[in-house]
């Protein structure tokens, strides 16, 4: 296969209809949105008592359920075979990107997690056991 015949595969306009890797990742684009919604929307009863991981969830939450969505939509316009928006390149870059967003949540969890987890800890202990001021009446 030469270059030309893979920028031709990728980019084709009128590409062949979907196979069972297109049912496949039909499947796995649908889980990852749902459970991406499922841990965004309930992040604080799932991570209950970890301000560190609600705070990753927030952050990061939304990104997933967007991968998750651009996947659905283009795998749909694919069944649905729609020129020009059914390229093969626009599927295999959401794939790519999917990929890329795990390796860095994993980076994420990996080194900059736990000196967050700390922060947070140290500022509910301080937060804890820090004497109340109390208010002042006007007289």
């Amino acid at each position: 296969m030469t270059f030309q015949d893979l920028l031709t595969t990728l980019f084709d306009v009128f590409p062949s209809p979907p196979t069972t890797l297109t049912l496949i990742l039909v499947v796995f684009f649908l889980l990852w949105t749902i459970a991406s919604i499922v841990l965004y929307r309930f992040r604080r009863r799932i991570f209950t008592g970890n301000g560190a991981l609600i705070g990753v969830a927030t952050r990061f939450g939304s990104w997933a359920i967007t991968i998750g969505v651009i996947g659905l939509v283009l795998l749909a316009v694919r069944y649905a075979g729609i020129p020009y928006l059914d390229m093969r390149f626009l599927l295999y870059l959401t794939g790519v990107a999917a990929i890329a967003f795990v390796g860095f949540i994993a980076f994420y969890l990996r080194r900059r997690y736990p000196s967050q987890l700390a922060a947070v800890r140290q500022h509910e202990v301080r937060r804890r056991y820090s004497p109340n001021r109390k208010k002042r009446r006007r007289r």
